[in-house]
């Protein structure tokens, strides 16, 4: 699945474990291409930075969809896709 979008906020540097593995990643919010109302909360595996600015488009690799019970938020696990 690919999800394109603007994005909204960065926060790089961070780490996590993702299938028994330790990844770099950062924590995106995206507007949605289509329905720019509609956001959604991303992280960007394997990247400790990534070269967009907030304001511009950004075109995602979703790897894995979570949803937390307690709150009801939707997160993807993305890998960026870079253009060529």
């Amino acid at each position: 699945m690919i999800r394109e979008g603007t994005l909204l906020t960065k926060e790089p540097g961070l780490h996590t474990i993702f299938q028994g593995e330790e990844h770099n990643y950062v924590r995106c919010v995206i507007a949605d291409k289509t329905d720019p109302d509609r956001h959604f909360e991303c992280r960007v595996l394997d990247e400790t930075d990534i070269p967009i600015a907030i304001g511009e488009p950004i075109k995602l690799e979703v790897l894995k969809v979570v949803t937390e019970r307690q709150s009801g938020v939707v997160r993807f696990d993305c890998h960026l896709i870079k253009a060529p």
